[in-house]
């Protein structure tokens, strides 16, 4: 098996290497470290995190060189290492032993939201709302970083698929007391994404870089709960008469057509004007029809 002992010192050899050289002559050599390193196999957990940011950090600083082009295999190997080495964390919870280093980390979930693929993303998801400790940490994160952008990203493909009262959850974490001798009351399966919204409001009306919503995306999602499709639905109503720049159908027939019949016979009935032909249906021919001044 490959090993690395001192990852940190492997990325400042090359980094000092580069430096030194102005010529373009080091790109099979970098291509070769890079696809050393993404066969590297460490046990301990702690250990495999920190070489994971080491690496983050040696794709960030040859990107920056403007010398190797765009880098594309070796970033989407990194995503998918870098969340398989998350998914082995379960109780150990690598955020609270960052010491400095959560940018790099943010940096880290940034790669891996512009080169993972769906599958990689849903892995990023299920770790991130284990916990509610590991959920709040990681949003914050995020935010103190690099700030809305990301968070709707990761809202959107990573966390609006998925229920906190899912099996991988930990639910007694998620309870809520409004005062200590208080019986728990189980979340509701939609919480995470309230938190977000609690956060950063406007997310449900802030288009992604393809003009997707975050209603879109959940109706899109067919394992997206009820819950959750709702939740996105009450906080902008008005994303239910806005067509999907993606399929060109509206969120009642993404929903419809992934499954959660629920969701689009909730939305169809907030809004049965839409149903004519399915195309998006003005207000004022909607007040007229409904008698509205």
């Amino acid at each position: 098996k490959n090993s690395v002992s001192d990852s940190g010192a492997v990325v400042k050899t090359i980094m000092g290497m580069i430096a030194s050289h102005n010529d373009t002559n080091l790109l099979p050599m970098i291509k070769a470290i890079l696809g050393f390193l993404h066969t590297v196999t460490i046990g301990v957990k702690s250990v495999k995190f920190k070489f994971q940011l080491n690496r983050a950090l040696l794709l960030e600083g040859l990107l920056s060189s403007n010398k190797f082009g765009s880098l594309e295999v070796p970033l989407m190997d990194f995503a998918a290492d870098f969340i398989e080495g998350l998914e082995k964390v379960y109780l150990y919870t690598p955020l609270t032993k960052l010491k400095g280093n959560d940018e790099l980390f943010v940096q880290a979930i940034l790669f891996t939201m512009d080169f993972g693929t769906q599958s990689v993303w849903n892995k990023l998801g299920c770790w991130a709302i284990r916990t509610q400790e590991l959920f709040s940490a990681f949003i914050g994160a995020i935010m103190n970083v690099r700030g809305h952008g990301l968070l709707r990203d990761v809202l959107n493909k990573c966390l609006i698929q998925y229920s906190i009262t899912a099996v991988y959850t930990s639910i007694s974490d998620w309870t809520v007391r409004n005062n200590v001798n208080d019986p728990q009351i189980l979340p509701t399966p939609s919480f995470h994404v309230q938190k977000i919204l609690a956060i950063y409001p406007n997310v449900v009306r802030t288009g992604d870089k393809v003009k997707r919503l975050p209603l879109h995306y959940a109706t899109a999602a067919s394992n997206a709960s009820f819950e959750v499709v709702m939740e996105v639905f009450e906080a902008y109503k008005d994303g239910a008469s806005i067509c999907d720049p993606v399929t060109g159908l509206l969120p009642f027939q993404l929903a419809a057509s992934n499954g959660n019949v629920e969701a689009s016979f909730s939305l169809l009935l907030a809004n049965p004007n839409l149903v004519f032909g399915g195309s998006q249906v003005s207000e004022k021919k909607r007040k007229r029809s409904t008698g509205e001044a």
